[in-house]
């Protein structure tokens, strides 16, 4: 797999990951991890983050 390829498919998983968070914090749904409750809050870092690395991927891949 050449670089190009490596970076799309980081950009697909980044933006899958920002779309699944997005999806959380506007459903509400809960998350548990062993005993701790996940704070919705994080949820949104998640998405600005995530996407932020999507956006980079994705640009690098287009990059020549």
């Amino acid at each position: 797999m050449d670089k190009n390829r490596s970076l799309m498919l980081a950009a697909v998983v980044f933006g899958l990951v920002a779309f699944l968070h997005l999806l959380r914090a506007i459903f509400s749904w809960p998350a548990r991890i062993a005993d701790f409750d996940v704070p919705l809050w994080l949820s949104y870092v998640a998405v600005v983050v995530a996407g932020y690395l999507s956006w980079l991927m994705y640009s690098a891949s287009k990059k020549k």
